[in-house]
């Protein structure tokens, strides 16, 4: 900003109305050429052009009263960086579990238990419990609201559905061949394609939030 004057006293009228921290030096500049005062800012912008290397997956803030410059704060306690210049709940803190129990004395084959998922996520694990030692094929079908219900070309899980072979538990972390990614409002439906021994088994899907 510049602005030209011959009245001598201009400085005087001009500079009381300044901050005592500008007038200080911090944040702004003021010289005169011949009858023009320059006003430039300085300092601040420098500053934070210059500031020291902040170390990864950090926040400057301050975490209790105090003067001075900013802390590098550590993101914890389920707060994380996407590594993309954002922020987020890690997947620990954005994972959600939905489960059907599916019970019989045998259990019979069909359909057996449906369920909305009211966000969209993505799959990460099956679990199977059973109460006993035994074996239980499940095939898992979703579908959108608009299209229930679903059905059997509806499936999710491939040729690795959720299995228990002559035991009682069973994880899967792989999902080959599964369709893992499920949209707010999708209903997925629980169908027992074979069952032996067993009488009650619980069956678990992991969700981590998008």
């Amino acid at each position: 900003m510049t602005f030209s004057t011959t009245q001598p006293s201009i400085r005087a009228r001009i500079l009381p109305r300044f901050p005592a921290n500008v007038l200080a030096g911090n944040g702004m500049v003021i010289t005169k050429s011949g009858g023009t005062y320059i006003f430039a800012t300085t300092g601040l912008v420098s500053s934070l052009d210059n500031l020291p290397p902040i170390p990864t997956d950090t926040i400057l803030g301050r975490d209790a009263t105090g003067t001075g410059p900013p802390a590098a704060l550590v993101a914890s306690g389920g707060l994380g960086f996407t590594g993309a210049g954002g922020i987020t709940l890690t997947a620990n803190q954005r994972t959600r579990p939905v489960w059907a129990i599916i019970t019989g004395a045998p259990i019979s084959t069909g359909v057996k238990s449906d369920i909305v998922v009211p966000f969209s996520c993505t799959i990460t694990r099956s679990t199977l419990l059973a109460d006993q030692s035994g074996s239980i094929v499940i095939d898992i079908w979703k579908n959108t609201y608009a299209n229930y219900p679903p059905v059997v070309a509806n499936s999710i899980v491939g040729a690795t559905p959720p299995t228990l072979s002559s035991s009682f538990k069973a994880h899967d972390s792989a999902l080959i061949g599964w369709t893992t990614t499920i949209t707010a409002g999708d209903i997925l439906r629980f169908n027992v394609n074979s069952a032996t021994t067993v009488t009650r088994v619980l069956v678990q899907l992991d969700l981590v939030t998008v």
